[in-house]
C-alpha cells in the first residue's frame, strides 16, 4: 500500500530522493502523505488505541496483583497505586472521569477488604455478646461486599465507554 502511494505519478516538484522501482522519483511529500494515510487507517493514536492500551496496561497490574493473594487489602491498595500512574490524559473525558472514579473505588475498598478478616469477625462477635447488639456481627463484610460491588459498578462503566470507543477489553481485564 505504502508503495501505490509513493509511486501512482504524483510529482510535486524538485525534491526527489531517489528513483522508486519504476522509475519515478520518491519525494518528502510522498513518503509524508503515505505515512499519514498509513497510520489514519491503522488506528494509531485513535481514542480506542489509547483506550485499549490504559486496559492492557491494568491487565497487566492485575496480574502482578496476584502477589498480594492473601491479602486483598494490600492487593487493593496495590492496584489502585499502579492504576493511578496510567497516563489517561490523552484519553476522552468522559473515560478519563470514569477511569478515576475506578482508580477512587480501589482506593476506597482497600481499607475494608483488609478489616474483613477472621480476627475482625471474632471481635464483632465479641463486641455484640458483650453489648447484646446483634448488628456489629457481619459488619467488615458487609462493608468489604459494598466494596467490591463500588469496584464491579465502576469497571461496568468504564467498559461501557471503552466499548462505545471501539476499544479493545483484554480477556484478562474483563475477567476471564
Amino acid at each position: 500500500m505504502l508503495g501505490f502511494f509513493l509511486h501512482t505519478g504524483f510529482h510535486s516538484g524538485d525534491f526527489g530522493l531517489g528513483q522508486g522501482h519504476n522509475g519515478m522519483k520518491t519525494t518528502p511529500l510522498r513518503i509524508l502523505l503515505a505515512a499519514m494515510i498509513v497510520l489514519a487507517l491503522s488506528g494509531f493514536g485513535s481514542d480506542a488505541s489509547r483506550i485499549t492500551n490504559v486496559l492492557e496496561q491494568c491487565a497487566k497490574i492485575s496480574h502482578r496483583a496476584a502477589i498480594y493473594k492473601g491479602n486483598p487489602g494490600a492487593m487493593a491498595d496495590f492496584i489502585s497505586t499502579e492504576f493511578q500512574k496510567i497516563d489517561v490524559t490523552q484519553c476522552p473525558p468522559e473515560f478519563r472521569e470514569a477511569y478515576q472514579a475506578h482508580v477512587f473505588a480501589w482506593q476506597q475498598a482497600a481499607p475494608a477488604l483488609g478489616n474483613n478478616t477472621v480476627g475482625t469477625a471474632f471481635i464483632e462477635g465479641v463486641a455484640a455478646g458483650v453489648t447484646n447488639d446483634p448488628g456489629y456481627i457481619g459488619q467488615a463484610n458487609q462493608q468489604a461486599a459494598y466494596a467490591g460491588q463500588q469496584i464491579n459498578s465502576t469497571y461496568y462503566v468504564l467498559t461501557q465507554i471503552a466499548a462505545h470507543y471501539g476499544a479493545r477489553i483484554p480477556r484478562s481485564a474483563a475477567g476471564e
